[in-house]
């Protein structure tokens, strides 16, 4: 709507909070910002839509958008009520009135006697109101029309000139309005109270304020209504709020204008009489269908692919691990994932050792020439070492793996040896700690084997037990369910 940035419709009862939910009788309410509506929202009863409006008018206002709300009951009552009731022709003073005495809960309300109250005062008990469905008799409150006899005008000049409208004296039954506006205006009172100065009521001020609050029917879109309800499971009342809040939100400035250009100081009047057909054209779902792209692969306009390795680092970025951490031996960790790095517990090989089969000795006490050394007894293998000190000058037999005894640091391949009883020989020229690993080698102690995050694989596991580790942290095993849905 022009000069509305978003448009409320709400769907008003009289009744109370009784029986399932959503009631037939219920209140709903649709929101709709340039033509664009919202999903209608069912409030079971009249506190729980007052808080709702009041939590949408506190949005608009601190979003800066002029807010305009649709009730679909009377903002006022026939001519001379208001002066008879309250002393004043101010269709707020009624309001006013009804808000000090209606006492309203979700499980019960005052209005009948309260109207049963002012048919004594202002009607000798035959009028205005009629119309009582409880249990409770209420003197001077009739049960049906007859005997009625009502000193106001039966209908305000709206309604003679709307089709199908109901009185707002009636109070039971269908088309018990009465009942609407009796328990509609205490709330856009205090509503009105609430955000003084920031809410116009039409048509009895201009609507030069923040909020707007008008009183529109959506019967005025009957046939717009009964078309959208052949394509909807949703209750009546949650269709007709739908399509008169897209109404609204589509008028065009002229279409407004001519609406508002309504004198009805102390009556109301309904927004939108005499103009039904304005708001039809507006209610109506025109579709503009896409341009053609013939592409089955084509992603929506504006929408680009995104390279697999930005998506990738994008899911590194934001997932965040849920699993449980818990430490487990290095034994059970196959196929787990890492919850923290794990550091080497000692150095891997954790000694210096032997990486062929030969003989080891000390490099420094080589003699001149091809050397010529006597052997020692014993031998070191790998997981057996050798008990003892291998004598400068001497060699002992040495398996791959082993750790060097001490006394050596460098082996010579067997298959460069030449052996005989009790010594060994070979040609001079091998280097310092030839075919000998020195200790850490491949792994310091203390150093980072795996970081967090690692499914741990078999070689893992035996590089952990190889390095000392005994147990990790780890994550336990996520539990995936697949739902399979449809046909």
């Amino acid at each position: 709507m022009s000069g509305f940035d978003t448009v409320a419709m709400v769907d008003w009862s009289g009744g109370n909070d009784t029986g399932p939910t959503p009631r037939k009788d219920a209140i709903w309410s649709c929101i709709a910002r340039d033509g664009t509506v919202d999903a209608p929202v069912y409030h079971r009863n009249r506190a729980e839509a007052e808080v709702a409006l009041t939590a949408l008018i506190e949005d608009e206002r601190e979003a800066g958008r002029r807010l305009l709300i649709g009730f679909d009951f009377p903002f006022g009552f026939p001519r001379g009520f208001a002066r008879a009731l309250t002393g004043v022709d101010d269709p707020f003073a009624v309001w006013r009135w009804l808000a000090e005495r209606i006492e309203d809960s979700p499980q019960a309300n005052n209005r009948f006697a309260l109207a049963a109250g002012i048919n004594r005062a202002l009607g000798k008990g035959r009028g205005p109101f009629w119309g009582n469905g409880t249990k409770t008799d209420h003197p001077g409150l009739a049960r049906t029309k007859a005997g009625y006899d009502n000193p106001f005008p039966d209908r305000r000049e709206a309604e003679t000139r709307a089709p199908g409208a109901f009185t707002c004296w009636q109070l039971a039954g269908a088309g018990a309005v009465g009942s609407q506006v009796l328990m509609g205006l205490p709330v856009l009172q205090r509503l009105r109270a609430r955000f003084a100065g920031e809410v116009s009521v039409w048509p009895f001020e201009p609507l030069d304020r923040p909020v707007a609050f008008v009183e529109i029917w959506p019967s005025l879109l009957r046939e717009a209504v009964a078309v959208a309800e052949r394509h909807s499971d949703a209750p009546r009342d949650a269709v007709q709020v739908s399509v008169m809040a897209r109404a609204l939100s589509r008028l065009g400035t002229d279409a407004l204008e001519a609406m508002l250009d309504v004198e009805a100081p102390e009556e109301g009047w309904i927004f939108g009489l005499g103009h039904e057909a304005a708001l039809a054209e507006a209610a109506t779902l025109r579709l503009d269908p896409p341009p053609l792209r013939d592409d089955c692969f084509a992603m929506p306009a504006g929408v680009d692919w995104t390279p697999v390795d930005d998506a990738l680092t994008a899911l590194r970025d934001r997932l965040t691990p849920v699993a449980p951490v818990r430490d487990a031996p290095v034994a059970e960790t196959l196929g787990l994932v890492l919850a923290a790095r794990v550091k080497a517990r000692r150095a891997n090989p954790p000694s210096a050792n032997s990486a062929v089969d030969g003989y080891g000795f000390a490099h420094d006490s080589l003699p001149p020439g091809d050397p010529v050394l006597p052997l020692i007894a014993g031998r070191a293998a790998a997981g057996v070492p050798f008990d003892g000190i291998v004598p400068a000058g001497h060699a002992i037999r040495i398996l791959t793996g082993a750790a060097l005894p001490p006394g050596v640091d460098t082996v010579i391949l067997e298959e460069d040896v030449r052996l005989g009883e009790g010594a060994i020989a070979f040609r001079a020229g091998i280097k310092p700690r030839a075919n000998a690993r020195r200790a850490g080698e491949d792994v310091e102690e203390g150093e980072t084997i795996l970081e967090a995050g690692r499914v741990v694989t078999p070689a893992d596991m035996a590089l952990m037990s190889a390095t000392g580790v005994r147990s990790v942290s780890v994550r336990d095993r996520l539990r995936v369910s697949v739902i399979s849905t449809g046909d």
